[in-house]
């Protein structure tokens, strides 16, 4: 059995035709596998301990109207 995050050769045309690019069909194999190796270390991550950022606090130089 193929493993569930595999690529099928149809999502890969749909992300070709997506994308507007034009791939000949007897690559589609040798860019299947480019972009699983491409895509791999985003989907070992485990986004659960990433830590989460607050926004950035933005200070004014100067007094601006309506803070008073």
């Amino acid at each position: 059995m193929s493993d569930p995050q595999e690529l099928t050769l149809e999502e890969l045309r749909e992300r070709i035709r997506a994308a507007g690019v034009t791939i000949a069909e007897n690559r589609l194999a040798m860019v299947r596998k480019l972009l699983a190796d491409a895509l791999a270390p985003l989907r070992a991550l485990d986004s659960r301990d990433i830590k989460t950022l607050e926004p950035a606090v933005r200070f004014a130089p100067r007094r601006e109207l309506g803070d008073e």
